[in-house]
């Protein structure tokens, strides 16, 4: 039951995901500040343990959508709850997709002493550099969503490929070969929705399904709606309809109905507009869908990993979390009629937070 999974559990220290609780008084360098060793015994993704409170930055390379403003949420209620007692402050930035002003904020956050720094992005190569920096400053980086391409860090992430894999799977099985289908993406040039597209591609081809085009939604639902409706105007003999985020999957949806056209099927997200549209349409046709859902909670999951490396505990350099997915099955133990559809399943955060958060 992911819902009731999630709200509960996902801020626990033993979720489904293996992560270990924080050790206690278990490591041996001084508390505050940055200093010590750039490595542990060779582990360049490592730093010395840090005794004490911790000082906590979050660079987030881009705020342009309710999962990247429900992740920040999740991080601090987390910091400021179930972390409370391992963090004195925390620093948090948003870069504006800005690759120069995010290397500008990780290093004020160098500057200002932070132990442990969490990076989202804004782009997977460019900031290797400073990221080393922050390493050999004895400074613990963790990455992730938007991941830094640099041995100088943990990365936590699920599998993009994975995500895209479910949702062009799925999208093949209700299509026959040789039914056309266009394309929704996410932002340009980003890791994630390369890899998204890249293994929807693969499984609509593999079975015989025609990709006729493709086009940006920037995982945004207005310019989704936009983009979907060019391309139905161009290709009106669509039989589906590939989107790798839950708003974009909403905007199309809205584009066939006010053109009073049939919905086709789409796979989504666990964006909770979608998954309101999908119960909508469920109830009323026994329309179907599939929702891969990355939690913004990821964050969370990045935070403790980073805080059980400072006390001595080293995960490996990458860690694979599990994918959430929700289906016909347990769609009702997820969806939140009484949400904003701006929030993304699973969470985290109390119903308050979500509300002031989201109205």
């Amino acid at each position: 039951m992911i819902h009731q999974f999630s709200r509960r559990s996902l801020l626990q220290a033993g979720l489904a995901m293996g992560i270990a609780g924080v050790a206690a008084g278990c490591s041996t360098a001084g508390s505050g500040g940055s200093g010590g060793s750039a490595s542990v015994s060779g582990a360049t993704h490592m730093v010395a343990p840090v005794d004490g409170k911790l000082i906590v930055g979050l660079a987030n390379g881009w705020a342009g959508n309710s999962w990247r403003s429900q992740m920040v949420a999740e991080f601090k209620y987390a910091a400021e709850n179930k972390f409370a007692d391992d963090i004195s402050r925390t620093i948090i930035t948003d870069a504006n997709q800005s690759v120069d002003q995010q290397i500008s904020q990780i290093n004020d956050m160098i500057t200002a002493g932070a132990n442990l720094i969490l990076i989202d992005a804004a782009s997977a190569t460019a900031l290797s550099g400073v990221v080393q920096r922050a390493q050999e400053a004895g400074i613990q980086v963790v990455s992730f969503d938007n991941a830094v391409e640099s041995e100088y860090n943990i990365i936590i992430n699920t599998d993009a490929s994975e995500f895209g894999q479910i949702g062009g799977e799925w999208l093949a099985g209700v299509l026959s070969s040789g039914d056309e289908v266009f394309m929704l993406d996410g932002v340009s040039g980003t890791p994630i929705d390369s890899s998204r597209a890249g293994a929807a591609r693969k499984a609509l081809e593999a079975k015989g399904i025609t990709i006729v085009a493709n086009a940006a939604g920037d995982w945004d639902q207005a310019k989704a709606q936009a983009a979907a409706a060019n391309l139905l105007s161009a290709n009106p003999n669509v039989k589906g309809i590939y989107s790798q985020g839950g708003a974009m999957s909403l905007g199309a949806i809205e584009v066939l109905e006010q053109r009073g056209l049939d919905v086709l099927p789409i796979p989504g997200e666990g964006y909770n507009g979608f998954l309101k549209k999908w119960k909508e349409l469920r109830d009323a046709t026994g329309w179907e869908s599939i929702a891969p859902s990355q939690s913004p909670a990821l964050s969370v999951t990045a935070l403790q990993y980073g805080i059980n490396a400072l006390r001595g505990e080293d995960p490996g350099q990458t860690v694979d979390v599990k994918l959430d997915v929700i289906d016909k099955d347990n769609l009702d133990e997820n969806v939140r009629p009484d949400m904003s559809d701006a929030v993304f399943l699973p969470t985290s955060l109390p119903d308050d937070i979500l509300h002031d958060l989201f109205g």
